[in-house]
């Protein structure tokens, strides 16, 4: 299962993301950061807005999704998919 994922924080996410010593606590883990959508401008000079979050994509392999389930989003679309 396909996960995308918007945190408050960097820090939020890594919690999750992230045991002991930074290991991770899933096998595919897709970080995107922060996103930034068009907002105004003109294509030589486009005017980008942050969307809020931090985010980040997470392709289950058999782990426990419970400690993603409060922080997954459904974007209308998607900045990456798993390909």
């Amino acid at each position: 299962m396909d996960y995308y994922l918007a945190f408050p924080d960097e820090a939020a996410a890594n919690k999750v993301l992230y045991g002991a010593e930074d290991r991770p606590n899933f096998a595919n883990i897709d970080t995107i950061g922060v996103i930034y959508k068009r907002t105004g401008g003109t294509d030589e000079e486009p005017v980008m807005t942050a969307l809020p979050g931090w985010h980040v994509n997470v392709r289950l392999a058999g782990e426990d999704d419970k400690a993603l389930q409060p922080f997954s989003v459904t974007p209308a679309t998607p900045a990456r998919v798993w390909g």
